[in-house]
């Protein structure tokens, strides 16, 4: 799998993008990407493609988070409303 060197600028807000260690695996080139886009009549560079491909997996991973912590939440709601009932059951 090819390493990718994130360019240091962002073109979008000329702000120092910050750097931090990627460890999942990552399936997307931005080679792919601009040709995935080329054939929709998008035409990017390669360093906005990894701008733009950083932005994808980053906001995945808050979706992904952001549904297991709902999720999480909501169970434990449940979980907390049973216990109510079953209190409130053996008290009387």
């Amino acid at each position: 799998m090819a390493h990718f060197k994130t360019p240091e600028y962002c073109d979008l807000n000329h702000q120092p993008m910050q750097q931090y260690f990627r460890n999942e695996k990552r399936t997307i080139t931005p080679e792919k990407a601009i040709k995935i886009l080329a054939k929709h009549g998008t035409i990017i560079t390669h360093d906005k493609a990894i701008i733009m491909l950083e932005l994808l997996y980053k906001m995945s991973n808050l979706s992904v988070r952001e549904a297991i912590l709902t999720a999480t939440a909501q169970k434990i709601e449940v979980l907390s409303k049973k216990k109510k009932v079953a209190t409130k059951s053996q008290n009387l």
